[in-house]
This record gives C-alpha cells, structure tokens and sequence, in this order.
C-alpha cells in the first residue's frame, strides 16, 4: 500500500479555519473523520475545535421579530417565523432564546402586553378592543394573562397610568 500525503489535508484543515463559525466548526469534524479513516499519517495534530452554540444571525433576529409585530393581532405560528428564517422549529426556538434570553412565546407574550400596556394608558379604545387588536382570543383571556404577568387587571392598571398623569401634570 502506498503512503499518503498528509501535507494536502493539512493545508486543507488550516483554510477549513478560516471560515465562519458553525461551517467551519463542522467541516472541520468532517475533516477530521476523513483523516482518521484514511489512517494516521494523515489526522491532524490538533483537536477539532469545539462547536459554538447556537445563535441567531442579526438579519434572523430581525426578520423574527419583525413578523412577531406585525402578525400581533393574528397569532403566532413559530414554524412559520423559522421557515421565514431558513431554520427547523426547535433550532429556530433554541437560537431565538439564546439571542434574547426568551422563548419566542415568551418574547411575543412580552410584546403584546407591552402593546397593550401603551394602548391602555395612551387611548380611550376599550379593553375588549385592546385585547383583540393585541392578539387575544378575548378581553377574559387578556385580562387572566395581564392580571398574571404584570399583578395587576388592566383595568386598574389603566387607572393607575390616569391618576400618574394628573399627579405629574399638578
């Protein structure tokens, strides 16, 4: 049997470095695989580096949020936001908390009510109105999750932005 060249896969692993992040993380698995198979005249000398978590490009970050503000009043499908962002359900969900911290429901949920939140303290539309234009089913569910996440019902909570706003106009 004839020896291989190693040098070719050596100056082929130092330009698999070169690239970015997770394509060169994988291609150089991949290089590393083939070098063992072919024999250890040929496996690189070093460890395969280890692969980066999962994250979310800027561009997919943007693009998911922008569809979550703009379907606010239409619910939200999060294999339709991945699809728009050219990634699986779950790997879409698992970048999107990384980015922000949130799940992509618990983001949505966030933005909805900060809407609302806007919307009560700021227009005479009614809670019922509110809740539709922020994507609930109705204003009992909008006020269970309201009343739940920020303490207090909206209704009180629109009171309360009112007597703020006499009290600083004083």
């Amino acid at each position: 049997m004839n020896a291989i060249n190693p040098s070719p896969f050596r100056s082929l692993l130092t330009s698999l470095r070169s690239l970015p992040g997770s394509e060169r993380a994988l291609l150089e698995q991949v290089m590393h695989e083939l070098s063992l198979h072919l024999g250890p005249a040929v496996a690189p000398k070093v460890a395969p580096a280890p692969v980066e978590r999962v994250a979310l490009s800027p561009w997919q970050e943007r693009r998911a949020k922008e569809l979550m503000s703009s379907q606010m009043d239409k619910g939200l499908s999060i294999a339709g936001i991945a699809s728009e962002c050219s990634l699986s359900r779950s790997h879409f969900s698992r970048a999107f908390k990384k980015n922000t911290g949130l799940s992509p429901r618990d983001w949505y949920l966030q933005l909805r009510l900060d809407r609302a939140k806007g919307l009560l303290g700021e227009s005479a539309l009614t809670i019922s109105q509110i809740s539709l234009d922020c994507g609930f089913a109705d204003q009992s569910h909008f006020t269970r999750v309201f009343t739940r996440v920020v303490g207090v019902t909206p209704f009180n909570w629109r009171r309360s932005m009112a007597q703020a706003l006499v009290c600083c106009a004083d």
